[in-house]
């Protein structure tokens, strides 16, 4: 199980370079059962989009920097694929199931999108900056 996933990580991390997501990711760190990924949209405007494989008690986790007045649809689609949101008091979410709208209300909001999955799913997150 450990292998497959190894090797999961290897090939999401070249589909990205690929794809040409890497220029939204400001650091990754990997451990044992998380991995987080930090995203910005400064320099990049094209949506984030990434194919990735979670499950057990492995969670994936997409941290967004967003400014005040920033909005951004955050779409998660697999199967038995759990997302959820955290924003904080600095942003407004509202959306169901595999879809929300987050729209950053105070100087700066620190957006999470956790996905977790039982028993696994492969998943494909997208998150684009919105007007």
């Amino acid at each position: 199980m450990k292998h497959r996933f190894l090797m999961t990580a290897l090939l999401i991390g070249t589909f990205c370079l690929a794809t040409g997501c890497a220029g939204h990711v400001i650091r990754t760190h990997e451990s044992v059962s998380r991995d987080t990924t930090w995203i910005q949209f400064t320099q990049k405007e094209s949506p984030f989009v990434v194919n990735g494989l979670v499950g057990g008690e492995h969670i994936s986790q997409y941290r967004l920097l967003g400014f005040e007045g920033e909005r951004y649809r955050i779409t998660g689609r697999g199967e038995d694929l759990y997302m959820n949101i955290f924003h904080g008091n600095g942003a407004d979410a509202h959306g169901t199931g595999d879809t929300y709208v987050v729209a950053v209300i105070d100087l700066d909001a620190l957006i999470t999108v956790e996905l977790s999955a039982h028993p696994v799913s492969q998943y494909q997150l997208r998150i684009e900056k919105i007007k």
